[in-house]
């Protein structure tokens, strides 16, 4: 059966050409003792080719099935994987223009101050969560120390400006400190970036008033002491506290409101309105 799997042309051909004998033999020889000892000899014969040859033409019509179903097979992978792609780009544009579009709200909503927006170009290369680039400077009435900021919460400040570009040091690095007050409580204290917990895009609230009570999911914002930063910008919500043994605070774990490793677009703060 290998050799008619794998032969099946030959094997077609050597079957048609015994019953092309065999026809032309009782045509032409008519029915007499020699023919139809002949067809006595060359019916098991002829019964074996002609079962050869359906099988033959199975295997035939086998192959060629296995070759269709393996095309569309081929197609529709490549037709899925298509779609999908078309999906991953519809969530992607959607998600930026959602992005936009609070953007464009909390530019049109705020009544004290300006704002131009602008894209993250580059990360810094020795902690991308400390230092970025943005693709808008000087010549958009962008300057040193402006605060930065998206619908979620705060980003950092500007520390460098060119002309068409700005460097912002964000609230992870170990250089910024912040006046801060809990949303619940009005209680005030300082948040400052750390070295280790950045890794984790984490800061920490070092210092609070000690009449204060904090607990875990507090809401942290900007205070607006020393003008630094405008108040009543969300930096992040308390995810841990670390206090010693007479229960003062040591420090407590602060999860920005800001999304460091999905940061796209900023708005800085230009001026008063």
């Amino acid at each position: 059966m290998k050799f008619f799997s794998k032969h099946w042309r030959i094997t077609i051909i050597i079957v048609a050409a015994i019953s092309a004998g065999c026809f032309i033999l009782e045509h032409f020889a008519g029915f007499n003792p020699v023919s139809s000892a002949v067809n006595t000899v060359m019916a098991p014969i002829k019964q074996g080719c002609s079962y050869i040859a359906y099988k033959c033409v199975d295997v035939r019509d086998f192959i060629w099935d296995m070759r269709a179903y393996k095309e569309d097979n081929e197609r529709l992978e490549a037709e899925n994987i298509k779609l999908k792609q078309e999906a991953r780009d519809v969530s992607s544009y959607k998600e930026e223009n959602e992005r936009l579009e609070a953007m464009l709200k909390l530019k049109d909503s705020s009544e004290d101050y300006t704002y131009v927006a602008a894209s993250v170009i580059s990360y810094s290369q020795t902690g991308w969560y400390k230092v970025i680039e943005i693709n808008k400077g000087a010549i958009n009435g962008i300057s040193v120390g402006s605060a930065v900021v998206t619908p979620e919460g705060l980003v950092g400040r500007v520390t460098e400006v060119g002309p068409n570009n700005a460097v912002i040091s964000t609230i992870l690095d170990k250089s910024s400190v912040i006046g801060i007050k809990i949303s619940r409580t009005g209680g005030t204290g300082l948040v400052e970036g750390d070295e280790e917990l950045a890794k984790d895009l984490m800061c920490k609230l070092s210092f609070l008033d000690r009449n204060t009570p904090i607990i875990v999911g507090d809401v942290i914002e900007t205070s607006g002491s020393g003008g630094a930063y405008p108040s009543g910008v969300v930096i992040g919500t308390v995810i841990n506290i670390s206090a010693n043994s007479a229960g003062t605070l040591n420090y407590a774990k602060i999860e920005p409101a800001v999304d460091f490793a999905d940061l796209n677009y900023v708005m800085v703060i230009t001026g008063n309105k």
